[in-house]
């Protein structure tokens, strides 16, 4: 029984060392720890098949529904509208991808996964920072599919190979943004359900109310100026610009300003939330 006891004693006195040795700050045990979390989130996208059908057949099934009924509508009004749907069809796929990772955030704090992360020798931002790099990923891929398929139906980038890469960076801010603030979402509600639910109370107004399906002149004159410098509009039109190599500076600007600035703000107070929770 006293040998027993030693033992007990003798191990946790080694486990405190490791604890108390391991660094949870610094950029590469961050980087390390970030990475590990994205792993487990990619590993559970994988063998999800509804995920997989949302990340590859969902954009498709818009960009294709869209284009059948209202193409030739937009070709009467001189709009090449493969070239003009396709932004807000990438945006809106990457809603749905921030939509699911406010679910897994609620989720993981209703199994306790969160808070167990949270008394872990782990970087504070490894939880966080990996959900956003795995939902990163699955972005990308869901773009590049979209992109892939949608020159089926003519669409080309018209601006070279320093387009294509700002196109993606740009998709990347936005992702950043979008799962940030959904984030927020659950960690403030905290159940799946009703995380789920709420979800599509800010992508509804911001997506359906942009310039991304039809420009502004087409909606009532009261409510142009907000379809026009919302957050969604403004990052539309600067995919929009980087496709066909039109004018950039100013809806780029726009576009950076607002994400950026909304990213700032959305990190801050899903940090606070995250420390309240765990």
């Amino acid at each position: 029984m006293t040998e027993n006891l030693m033992m007990t004693d003798e191990l946790l006195s080694k486990a405190r060392k490791m604890v108390a040795t391991r660094q949870e700050s610094g950029i590469e045990r961050a980087i390390a720890d970030s990475g590990a979390i994205a792993w487990r989130h990619l590993i559970y996208l994988t063998r999800t098949p509804e995920v997989m059908a949302s990340v590859v057949l969902f954009p498709i099934i818009f960009l294709s529904g869209f284009l059948l009924t209202f193409q030739r509508l937009m070709a009467n009004q001189g709009i090449d509208y493969v070239q003009y749907l396709l932004p807000i069809i990438t945006l809106q796929a990457i809603f749905f991808t921030a939509m699911s990772s406010a679910v897994t955030i609620a989720s993981d704090i209703k199994t306790g996964m969160l808070q167990r992360c949270r008394v872990m020798p782990i970087s504070r931002i490894a939880v966080l920072g990996g959900l956003v790099i795995a939902y990163l990923v699955r972005a990308v891929i869901s773009t590049a599919i979209l992109l892939i398929f949608a020159h089926l139906y003519g669409f080309r980038f018209q601006a070279g190979i320093l387009a294509i890469i700002g196109f993606f960076a740009l998709i990347i801010l936005f992702t950043t943004t979008c799962v940030t603030g959904y984030a927020v979402l659950a960690l403030s509600i905290r159940k799946p359900d009703l995380v789920q639910s709420l979800a599509v109370i800010p992508y509804t107004p911001l997506l359906l109310l942009s310039t991304g399906f039809s420009p502004a002149e087409n909606f009532p004159q009261w409510l142009q100026l907000f379809v026009r410098f919302q957050p969604v509009s403004c990052t539309a039109k600067a995919l929009r610009a980087l496709i066909n190599g039109t004018e950039l500076f100013s809806p780029l600007l726009w576009s950076v300003g607002w994400l950026i600035g909304l990213v700032i703000v959305f990190g801050f107070v899903a940090i606070r939330l995250y420390r309240q929770v765990s």
